[in-house]
């Protein structure tokens, strides 16, 4: 489906070209480019963008007009791997490494495309680069890879003595060589002689042989030579041949070297020859063995790590901040990592309250002291009594406050609910109700209920807290003003309705705690002070219960909270002197009770939920009863 905003223009024919330009998921000018929501973050949500498919990139802008400006982020198609999702129909991942795109088309259609696109260009740019095939990922083991495995296993000892046998073998061959040169010269010599005499005479070898031996020799020869010839001067040639070679082989016989011994020698010494080599080829065998096992088991551990790699990119791997980690009935987080993340998220919500109420204490003091000299001279003055400010609520300490004074629409409602509190403060938290947390005075009970699989356990506090009265604590939990100073889980905070002075009706939008999904409530608040007789304090209650209101729809992705709680407070006067206007806030304590019923709605755990109303309560009473104490330690006393 193709989507398409109207923008302001002159003519049919640019508003035609308009139309063209925000066409979701469409080729111009040879790329792919449309509008698609793409996630931000989880305050922001799904946010519309430009995209635009081109050159082995994806990138995103903010609209069309931006995109002269630049990019706002870019990921590589070519390493990219594109999932669509199991639930939502117009999503899908587009995860590289651990950066990841979560992007919604705008109808399932428009998904298909955008992934079509996706992967046909990514086999673009594989098969441009080369990038995937088998032949680029296969690796063969280099020799400097191996020379460097080498020389760190050098270093055990059995390594370090086959190397250093496999020295001593190669200097052993370089001695035999060099005796191998030496008998192959030698015997050389002597066949070449015997070469000689055979073929040239013994003259040729004599003339050879006279530098190296006696020089008597050479007399002898030429007697013995002179004498035959003398002799036998009629013999033919043939006749004197025998004589001359077998005279020449004597002779030569007697100064010839030891052949034998030579022979033995030289056998010798080829036969060391093969033993080295034997022992070096044997020891470079065992080696290969060694570095192909080595190989084969890096080999295997590589394609296991590569399934691995892949295997892992093909799950889903929540990160923080995504879609699918957030509440709801697909969310990928188990319960002890939703309870996990919302403790972080209320542990960074109190560092931001703390730092802003240390700010907001040094501004206030010169306020405060301001206050305190305008109290001073007001209860310095006689003419003037002594009355409370800031206050909103009509009531008197008679049984007038128990008549309704004016009908409104929601009037049975707000008294048949004061009345069920009325009635179920007073049950026994004896049976049934475990005692969740205990600090002092403060004791903190829960019954686990739960509706149709959703945790709506009621709770029962107790607290007693010394210098304030009933009617102070109850004043500021129900006054507007000071609503968004006591409670730190608040966004924003109204009044959307008066029904009468002591009735209001609240429209509420509380804090992101992620990965929860944001919650706003609706409801109407009720003070009123009850009273028995004059003689005795007034017990002071105040009741909230959710209600709908035209002025407060609810609004997705919000979750709508569904609560019915009563804050009843109870005055007692330690020690009370004569004159009732001598009492100091020493001499009063006040009995608080707080009853909730919350239903949370949406989809969180309950577990997580459980945790977090164990460990919010008890906070938020201590808060909440430190904030008044503080309110009001400089302030006449409202009874």
């Amino acid at each position: 489906m193709a989507t398409v905003l109207e923008y302001p223009t002159t003519s049919d024919d640019e508003e035609s070209f308009d139309d063209e330009k925000t066409a979701s998921g469409s080729f111009r000018n040879g790329d792919f480019q449309g509008r698609v929501f793409k996630w931000t973050n989880y305050l922001h949500g799904w946010q519309e963008r430009y995209v635009i498919l081109k050159n082995g990139f994806l990138n995103y802008y903010k609209n069309e007009y931006d995109i002269g400006v630049g990019c706002r982020g870019a990921l590589s198609v070519k390493q990219a791997l594109i999932q669509s999702h199991e639930f939502d129909e117009c999503r899908f991942d587009i995860r590289v490494g651990d950066s990841v795109w979560y992007l919604r088309a705008h109808s399932p259609g428009d998904r298909e495309q955008w992934i079509q696109a996706l992967e046909d260009h990514k086999q673009m740019c594989k098969s441009e680069s080369g990038y995937g095939s088998e032949t680029s990922l296969r690796r063969h083991p280099s020799l400097g890879s191996l020379a460097s495995t080498a020389s760190a296993s050098v270093a055990s000892t059995g390594s370090f003595k086959k190397d250093r046998s496999l020295k001593e073998k190669l200097s052993e061959l370089e001695t035999f060589r060099e005796l191998l040169v030496q008998q192959v010269a030698t015997l050389q010599t002597y066949f070449d002689a015997c070469a000689n005499a055979v073929t040239k005479g013994f003259e040729p070898y004599q003339k050879e042989y006279e530098n190296a031996t006696d020089l008597d020799f050479e007399e002898s020869l030429d007697k013995h030579d002179s004498k035959l010839i003398s002799n036998n001067d009629t013999i033919k040639n043939s006749s004197i041949k025998p004589k001359i070679d077998r005279l020449a082989l004597n002779d030569h016989a007697a100064m010839a070297i030891d052949f034998k011994g030579e022979a033995l020698t030289f056998k010798a010494t080829t036969d060391g020859v093969i033993h080295n080599v034997a022992f070096c080829i044997e020891l470079m065998q065992k080696r290969e063995d060694i570095w192909r096992k080595k190989y084969e088991k890096e080999l295997e551990r590589r394609k296991k790590f590569q399934d691995l790699y892949t295997k892992m990119n093909k799950q889903k791997i929540p990160a923080f901040g995504s879609p699918d980690a957030e509440e709801g009935p697909h969310s990928t987080l188990k319960e002890e990592e939703f309870f996990d993340a919302l403790d972080q998220s209320l542990d960074r919500i109190d560092r931001e309250n703390d730092k802003y109420q240390f700010s907001s204490k040094l501004s206030s003091r010169s306020k405060s002291s301001t206050n305190s000299t305008v109290n001073r001279l007001k209860s310095s003055s006689k003419n003037v009594p002594i009355t409370a400010t800031d206050t909103t609520i009509a009531s008197t300490l008679n049984n007038d406050n128990l008549v309704n004074k004016a009908k409104h629409r929601l009037s049975d409602d707000v008294e048949r609910t004061v009345q069920e509190h009325l009635k179920y403060v007073r049950e026994d938290v004896s049976h049934g109700w475990d005692l969740i947390h205990q600090d002092g005075e403060m004791k903190v009970y829960r019954r686990e209920v739960e509706e149709n699989g959703v945790v709506v356990d009621p709770l029962k506090c107790f607290h007693t807290i010394k210098g304030v009265t009933g009617h102070e604590l109850c004043h500021y939990f129900y006054e507007y003003q000071y609503r968004m100073e006591w409670e730190t889980t608040l966004d924003s905070t109204k009044i959307i309705e008066v029904l009468d002075p002591d009735t209001v009706i609240y429209f509420q939008v509380h804090k992101r705690v992620w990965p929860a999904a944001q919650r706003d409530s609706c409801f109407w608040s009720h003070i009123r002070c009850l009273s028995n007789s004059d003689e005795d304090q007034p017990t002071w209650l105040v009741v909230n219960y959710t209600t709908s209101h035209p002025l407060a729809p609810i609004k997705s992705p919000q979750v709508r909270l569904v609560a019915n709680v009563a804050l009843i407070c109870e005055t007692i006067i330690c020690e009370p002197p004569l004159n009732p206007q001598d009492i100091k806030r020493e001499n009063i304590q006040c009995k608080l009770t707080y009853v909730a019923f919350v239903n949370p709605g949406g989809w969180v755990p309950s577990a997580a939920l459980r945790g977090v109303a164990k460990r919010e309560y008890p906070r938020f009473l201590k808060r909440f009863t430190s904030y008044v104490v503080e309110q009001t330690r400089n302030k006449p006393i409202l009874f």
